[in-house]
């Protein structure tokens, strides 16, 4: 029987690793596809139009952030139920959870275009532009709960296919807006389009489950565990993303395009923490056992620390030429600016992962901790902003305050 148990542990290491490797593989060309985006854009633009789409794309991330917990509940439910063999209340509660998204976009692209009448009556600056992001944020809100579903019910492999087809999509759109003359508001209505086809598209490998969907309440989006784990994560990738904005009201002209060259290029090593936890969510979720749970938290630890460590020593080595090859010399400035946000990304990628854990616990009171923590780098950001320096140095510190704070957490709250 022992035998039997270890082998069968060995083959759930084994499924894990290469569901790891595959969403990882997945994740990094989604996010090779983003950086072309980019990359096209800072070609296609005005270093001065680049800044304001960079900033506008990092709006779009952190306005995703809050449906993640849509995306963490619904992988946690859907991966319980399918444990005890319940696939029709698994069906119900992802079925239910899309129908209350799905009324809350109509709203909120409703009440999007009548502001943006209003804005341009009255003669507010890129108004159009704020729009067209605040419409992708609004159609993107199905995206996390389908995502948790093909999350919860192991299916990796559509996941990482549907990485793609996110990025994918966005890519052309945005390229072909941008080569066709279309300013920074057509560009962010065509990504817009394309996240609309993202959610229609990735939805279809779950047909099945949503066939099999029993009788339900009608599931509320405001109940604690999403109400919690949106503002942990929210608070989290804000704190990793507002130096965009920091650096859109503080820099101008090329100053501000090569401080958004080099964010942009110091984001991969996110990719690394959100493909760990993406599997190793509905894992622990499922575990009941404290110190097989800790052994995974250590094990995501290790591989996130380990694999960003890498990533870190090629940017600072090689940042000049990553910036010369995919922006191009007007960027030039960003070079020594690269290797720096790397680091302080590396150490968010830490905190992300003991913050998936908590939420894969249903402990999701963190997120007041990193609320603090936002709070206080946006006073830091008004006190420390003459300088590119200045805003990097902001993010490293909090960058290494956020992942000691996950471990302080866990042994005085979770251990």
């Amino acid at each position: 029987m022992s035998d039997v148990v270890q082998s069968s542990a060995a083959a759930g290491r084994r499924g894990l690793v290469r569901a790891g490797l595959l969403l990882t593989v997945a994740v990094g060309l989604a996010n090779v596809l983003n950086a072309v985006l980019q990359l096209a854009l800072a070609h296609i633009l005005e270093p001065e139009e680049y800044a304001l789409i960079a900033a506008l794309f990092a709006v779009v991330f952190v306005g995703a952030i809050p449906p993640l917990a849509f995306q963490a509940t619904t992988a946690r439910n859907v991966a319980a139920d399918l444990l005890t063999g319940d696939a029709a209340r698994a069906g119900a509660v992802l079925r239910e959870t899309v129908r209350s998204v799905l009324r809350w976009t109509a709203v909120l692209l409703v009440a999007t275009a009548i502001a943006v009448l209003i804005a341009e009556a009255a003669g507010l600056a890129n108004a159009p532009a704020l729009g067209a992001t605040i419409a992708t944020a609004a159609v993107a809100l199905a995206i996390p709960v389908i995502w948790g579903g093909l999350q919860g019910a192991g299916k990796f492999t559509a996941l990482s296919l549907a990485h793609l087809c996110t990025s994918g999509t966005r890519l052309a759109a945005g390229i072909a807006v941008g080569l066709a003359g279309g300013g920074v508001a057509a560009i962010m209505l065509g990504v817009a389009g394309a996240t609309a086809l993202t959610a229609v598209l990735t939805a279809l490998p779950l047909r099945p489950l949503l066939a099999s969907a029993g009788a339900v309440a009608r599931t509320r989006l405001a109940d604690r565990a999403n109400v919690g784990a949106a503002i942990g994560l929210t608070a989290l990738f804000a704190l990793a993303y507002d130096d965009l904005m920091a650096a859109s009201l503080s820099f101008s002209g090329d100053e501000a395009g090569a401080y958004a060259a080099a964010a942009v290029g110091a984001r991969v090593l996110l990719l690394v923490p959100i493909a760990a936890t993406t599997v190793l969510f509905p894992r622990v979720a499922t575990l009941a056992d404290r110190r097989r749970e800790r052994r995974h938290l250590i094990a995501g630890l290790a591989v996130v620390g380990g694999v960003s460590a890498v990533i870190v020593a090629l940017l600072f080595a090689f940042g000049g030429t990553v910036i010369e090859l995919a922006f191009g010399s007007e960027y030039s400035a960003a070079a020594e600016w690269l290797g720096p946000l790397s680091l302080a990304m590396a150490l968010y990628g830490l905190a992300i992962v003991y913050l998936y854990h908590f939420l894969a616990l249903g402990r999701a009171r963190f997120g007041i901790v990193l609320v603090g923590l936002l709070a206080a780098q946006v006073v830091a950001y008004g006190l420390f902003h003459d300088a590119p320096r200045d805003l990097i140095g902001v993010q490293i510190a909090f960058g290494a305050a956020a992942a000691v704070a996950g471990e302080v957490w866990y042994l005085v709250r979770v251990r």
